[in-house]
């Protein structure tokens, strides 16, 4: 992966709920990459008078607000918002043009099971979204899990999704798998990861890599603040 490129020349503001969601990728990417940047936590409220006033580029979140000499710019959509900070922190292809292709491919299947779990998470009623879970867990999931599955063996099991090395691809999708796992979801079991060893091992792998990335760079921040 190359070095990242262009780090200091802005200012970042990130908007997002006070949750992990489509946020966390972004986040970990910004510190993992060791940019600077304002992590704004928006509160549904709040969200909820943002859009209504028409300050939000599409009418969600997460935003970015990249401050440059020329003026600010804002930007929607995670995906798009994850190729400018990977490029930025080094966790996404610049000179790879193949790769870059298949981290794109895995971030648009990050979204796509977004889209599948959506319906559910804003179900109100408990008994047609416990109908819905049911759908999900026994076959709407295992069928997408099925493809990330498929994406891992065909990178040659490196415990990464695009080539040998951690990108935004792999922590978005890393988020997801632990939505999915975690017991937050009424009806999605934490075990429906069980019968995909390639996206078992790589969830482990990609949970430890990310913790190292994340520790590496705290304790250099550490570092050169008592140097100050």
């Amino acid at each position: 992966m190359p070095a990242p490129s262009g780090s200091n020349d802005v200012t970042l503001r990130l908007r997002y709920f006070p949750f992990p969601g489509r946020g966390a990728a972004i986040r970990d990417a910004l510190r993992i990459g060791g940019i600077a940047f304002e992590d704004a936590h928006v509160p549904p409220d709040r969200f909820r008078e943002l859009k209504a006033a028409g300050e939000l580029p599409f009418g969600s979140l997460p935003v970015l607000d990249v401050e440059t000499a020329r003026g600010r710019v804002s930007a929607a959509e995670s995906n798009a918002i994850l190729r400018f900070v990977g490029r930025r922190a080094g966790l996404y292809p610049i000179d790879d043009d193949v790769r870059a292709l298949k981290v794109d491919e895995a971030l648009d299947l990050a979204e796509d099971i977004y889209h599948v779990l959506a319906p559910s998470i804003g179900e109100e009623n408990a008994e047609r979204r416990m109908a819905m879970r049911k759908v999900l867990a026994e076959e709407t999931l295992p069928r997408w899990v099925g493809f990330l599955e498929r994406l891992l063996v065909a990178n040659g099991r490196t415990g990464f999704l695009a080539g040998d090395a951690l990108t935004v691809a792999d922590l978005k999708l890393y988020w997801i798998a632990d939505k999915l796992t975690n017991g937050s979801l009424d009806g999605i079991p934490p075990t429906l990861l069980d019968g995909f060893p390639a996206v078992t091992a790589w969830k482990k792998n990609v949970a430890a890599v990310r913790e190292a990335r994340l520790a590496q760079k705290e304790n250099r921040r550490a570092r050169a603040s008592t140097n100050l």
